[in-house]
């Protein structure tokens, strides 16, 4: 099966988000060359793992119940666009907050990844919610339309990090279809 971990946002985060992806799609110029992801898929990526199958999939379970989850919480605080450079291919909301111990927890999860043979991510991990994707990349120059037009929605909703979840991502012809298949560290 095709995975990952990830937070799964709150009702009150994902409509605000919703709203901001609104506010992208009424710039006709930048929304031509985007795919908004569907509100109720909105996430935090913790880390990707790809492909696994079953045995590796119970061992990852057993391991990641042991990755401890502290009090933290988090807020949307404003666009960025992905690559930094030339052509745009993701619009995302970065998140703020507790940052220090999310990132601690990634390390956590990165380790214990690392130690049953999944590949380490090597780029520094940087939380934010995907909001759309341009397939062929959006002039670079939309960057700043893009922030504008969504300036005035940020902050957003601060909620409580309470668990993290093993995703399963089946790929169909409209896109991906997600199912939690074990929730961590529940409060």
């Amino acid at each position: 099966m095709r995975a990952f971990i990830a937070i799964e946002l709150p009702d009150g985060p994902r409509e605000h988000l919703g709203g901001v992806q609104e506010a992208i799609e009424s710039l006709s110029d930048a929304a031509r060359g985007l795919r908004l992801e569907p509100a109720e898929k909105l996430h935090l990526t913790l880390k990707f793992l790809g492909e696994i199958v079953p045995p590796q999939t119970a061992t990852l379970i057993e391991s990641l119940h042991k990755v401890p989850l502290g009090p933290m919480a988090l807020h949307a605080a404003n666009l960025d666009c992905f690559p930094s450079r030339g052509p745009i291919r993701v619009v995302a909301a970065n998140l703020a907050g507790d940052i220090r111990p999310l990132v601690g927890l990634v390390k956590q999860i990165e380790q214990r990844c690392q130690y049953l043979g999944f590949v380490q991510e090597r780029r520094p991990y940087q939380p934010h919610v995907t909001l759309a994707r341009a397939r062929n990349g959006l002039a670079a120059g939309l960057r700043e339309s893009l922030q504008q037009a969504t300036r005035s929605a940020w902050p957003g909703p601060e909620f409580p990090i309470r668990q993290f979840v093993l995703m399963q991502s089946k790929l169909n012809a409209t896109g991906s279809e997600y199912r939690v298949v074990e929730s961590f560290g529940v409060a």
